[in-house]
């Protein structure tokens, strides 16, 4: 295991971290003027230090970290939205009066809570989700999204992720169908609210798929974006913001389903946002 220093601005950190976390980075901590971010020796640091601008000369080797430890030193209890309490289970303090107590142990997977993009979609969902409503989530990592919607009365949930391990994780949390894929193998309007947290190039790959997905009136709520790197075809009804970060709650007769290619030119994202 290896780590890289990246001296930081305030107003380039956020995309940095994201970043690295599309990267493969096992953990990122804050120091002094930067971050310090931490890769398997699987992954080239000499190729990490040319993607992001950073010096080889700050990439140091490290001890093996143990990813539950080095995330229990790391992780507090937060405050979603206006009625989650989302901790890791070794922190045993009740949920305050009025909020859930949502348990999540995410070590391996995204989704603990803690990312801006996660709290907003969360506040999205207690805005809007109905009882009863049929939530689908594409790119459910931890199944933070799914746990919280089921609290707050879901009916049927169905997710999915590219990620094996991400799904394993996932099935500690939510009791719903969860399996490895994408947004293609669901049928045609079969979610009230269909849910996708993931990057801005991807959302608009699959931005047909979404729409599809939907019922007629249903929402497409999408996040994992800033507001200098926004999806194109999607148009929102209405947008939640968390410092540079995005979300989106989107009608699907107001997504865009025609060719990409013939939205945008090529690059019109940074291409460090593919996964």
């Amino acid at each position: 295991m290896w780590s890289i220093f990246f001296s930081t601005g305030t107003g380039d950190k956020d995309t940095l971290i994201a970043d690295l976390w599309e990267r493969g980075t096992c953990g990122i901590v804050e120091e002094a003027d930067g971050l310090r971010a931490f890769f398997e020796d699987t992954v080239s640091a000499a190729e990490i230090a040319a993607a992001f601008g950073g010096n080889p000369s700050t990439v140091r080797p490290e001890e093996p970290i143990d990813p539950a430890h080095f995330q229990q030193d790391d992780w507090e209890p937060v405050l979603a939205g206006e009625r989650f309490y989302i901790a890791p289970p070794w922190i045993s303090t009740p949920a305050p009066a009025g909020r859930f107590r949502l348990e999540i142990n995410a070590s391996t997977a995204f989704g603990t809570g803690r990312h801006e993009t996660t709290q907003l979609c969360i506040q999205a969902l207690e805005k809007h989700l109905k009882h009863g409503d049929a939530v689908f989530d594409v790119g459910c990592g931890s199944g933070i999204l799914l746990a919280a919607a089921g609290l707050l009365g879901a009916g049927q949930m169905v997710g999915c992720d590219i990620d094996f391990d991400a799904l394993t994780v996932a099935r500690l949390h939510v009791r719903a169908p969860l399996f490895i894929g994408s947004a293609d193998a669901v049928c045609e309007s079969t979610a009230d609210v269909t849910i996708a947290n993931i990057t801005p190039r991807v959302l608009d790959r699959i931005a047909s798929e979404l729409k599809r997905v939907t019922k007629p009136g249903g929402l497409v709520i999408i996040s994992g974006f800033i507001r200098e790197n926004q999806p194109k075809r999607f148009v929102f009804e209405e947008m939640l913001e968390q410092g540079d970060w995005q979300c989106w709650v989107c009608r699907p007769e107001h997504i865009n389903a025609s060719a990409l290619g013939e939205l945008a030119e090529p690059g019109s994202h940074p291409e460090r946002w593919w996964i």
